[in-house]
């Protein structure tokens, strides 16, 4: 699937090469790790709060424009910050140029189509697919970028593969995606409905699943952002820590694929509480990570429970608010997640700076995954409150 590869490079290029950038290696030998995580975290703050007008965008016009849009946002950036000299010439490229294309080519606007196009008994296998292509993107993407810095230097290897993105993804908007067709959407005869927020935020469930996935995002983000410069910094070589998140990235791959059957069977929240835990479990071995059992087995655990996060939070929502206004609803939460949640690399580079080391963030982000899991729990067990709807009021599914 062209849109699931498009996914697959975006994340390569921004979120997994970022761990490779941020190292002493590449940029961050050049910029300060908390310049570089502010960079990255105002980043994806931008693009949470794009998330809702690509959301209701994506909901009347498809996301054929949205994609064409991200790649030539998100190459351009990264041509930015392959030649920048000053701090703040890496905060521009970042904020005003890559923060933007990830709101475009990330899953949000995957799962959207995938609710366009594809009927409910489908969703589940669909979304696995989808984000086991996606898992590709650190098996390929870290160890290419270590590679690519190593032999090029940083500047160029960033400049490799700002054009990778700019021609996967303007080639998949051009000749794969289908234009503004609502033939072909579930919910094309449904009329459109207008979101209250107020009524949105008053349930109960909706409010207490939000703050799940702020928690989690927060500590997931600051978690990847950082976790091969931790490593580096307590004596494992950048080859072989980048070697071992590659592989965590396959890891990962399975996790994809069952964790949207095992919610169909199960029920959502509670696998994703379930392996929300697992990654907090990873995440703990960081605390001391010289070890080399505690650096393999925090790739393994994060790997293998990583993937399974990714499509839960679509089939959660999907159960829940499925519809004509899904996307916009989706936006609605992201955004909120992502205003608080992008903090966390700069949170955990701030006060690894502060501190010397990356063991008191590794403490934080343990406990905000514990606290995440509970609020999924919370939620799955809340009922819903009706009346989102300023025109109409929508059956709970």
């Amino acid at each position: 699937m062209p849109l699931a590869i498009t996914v697959m490079v975006g994340f390569g290029v921004i979120l997994y090469g970022f761990s490779i950038y941020v190292t002493d290696q590449a940029a961050g030998g050049d910029f300060s790790k908390t310049l570089l995580s502010l960079a990255y975290g105002g980043s994806v703050f931008v693009g949470g709060l794009l998330a809702l007008p690509v959301g209701r965008y994506a909901d009347r016009h498809g996301v054929r424009g949205i994609v064409g849009a991200g790649a030539l946002l998100g190459s351009v950036g990264l041509l930015v910050f392959s030649i920048s000299v000053q701090p703040w010439q890496v905060v521009a490229g970042w904020w005003l140029l890559i923060g933007p294309a990830q709101a475009m080519i990330y899953y949000e606007p995957a799962y959207v189509a995938i609710n366009q196009w594809s009927r409910d008994e489908d969703r589940a296998r669909i979304l696995a697919t989808v984000t086991v292509i996606g898992g590709l993107a650190g098996i390929v993407f870290i160890p290419l970028t270590e590679r690519l810095v190593t032999f090029l230097g940083w500047r160029p290897a960033v400049l490799v593969l700002a054009i990778t993105l700019l021609i996967v993804g303007g080639a998949t908007a051009v000749f794969a995606l289908p234009g503004r067709d609502h033939s072909l959407w579930e919910y094309a005869e449904e009329p459109e409905k207008h979101i209250s927020f107020t009524g949105l935020f008053s349930d109960r469930r909706f409010l207490l699943y939000t703050v799940a996935m702020t928690i989690t995002f927060l500590a997931i983000q600051g978690t990847i952002a950082h976790s091969v410069a931790r490593f580096e910094e307590v004596g494992f070589s950048l080859a072989t820590v980048a070697l071992w998140a590659a592989i965590a990235s396959a890891m990962s791959l399975p996790g994809r694929w069952v964790a949207p059957m095992l919610a169909a069977r199960f029920g959502p929240t509670r696998v994703q509480a379930s392996f929300t835990l697992i990654v907090a479990l990873g995440v703990l071995l960081m605390v001391d990570g010289a070890r080399s059992w505690q650096m393999i087995g925090h790739y393994s655990l994060f790997g293998l429970a990583f993937g399974g996060l990714l499509p839960l939070r679509a089939m959660v929502m999907a159960d829940w608010y499925s519809g004509s206004t899904y996307g916009r609803i989706m936006g609605v939460q992201w955004t909120t997640a992502v205003l608080i949640g992008a903090t966390g690399p700069a949170l955990v580079g701030a006060l690894r700076d502060n501190t010397g080391d990356y063991q008191a963030s590794v403490v934080v982000l343990t406990a905000l995954l514990l606290v995440g899991m509970v609020a999924i729990l919370a939620s799955g067990q809340t009922q819903p409150r009706s009346g989102i709807y300023t025109d109409q009021e929508a059956p709970w599914r």
